[in-house]
């Protein structure tokens, strides 16, 4: 009987750490309000513009929130694979950019290289 009540608690704590493992890795929905979607759609030509080699799926992307009129959009780029961190926002992937769109009309307010 309380071989049966061990093997079930381990049973049952294998299982719940097996599914969390698994949650941890599946993607996660991404929320965002139609202005900051607005946003983020305005900045991408820019970024395609500026770094028309790069890959998009190689970056990840923070919009933040309107500040003085202007969203900041952060195309960071990902650390390759292996390699060792370097200064200024570069990797293999390409060049941290921030794109700014003015959030009244979304067209272009400026835009910068990470240094």
């Amino acid at each position: 009987m309380v071989f049966n009540r061990i093997l079930l608690m381990s049973t049952l704590a294998f299982a719940s750490l097996t599914q969390a493992a698994a949650a941890a890795d599946a993607p996660t929905a991404v929320v965002l309000d139609g202005a900051r979607a607005a946003a983020l759609a305005a900045a991408v030509p820019v970024f395609r513009d500026k770094q028309p080699d790069a890959d998009l799926a190689n970056f990840q992307i923070h919009v933040h929130p309107a500040e003085d009129g202007s969203y900041q959009v952060v195309f960071e780029p990902r650390q390759a694979e292996g390699a060792a961190p370097t200064l200024g926002g570069r990797t293999a992937h390409g060049r941290e950019l921030n794109v700014w769109i003015k959030a009244a009309d979304n067209s272009l307010d400026r835009i910068a290289f990470a240094r």
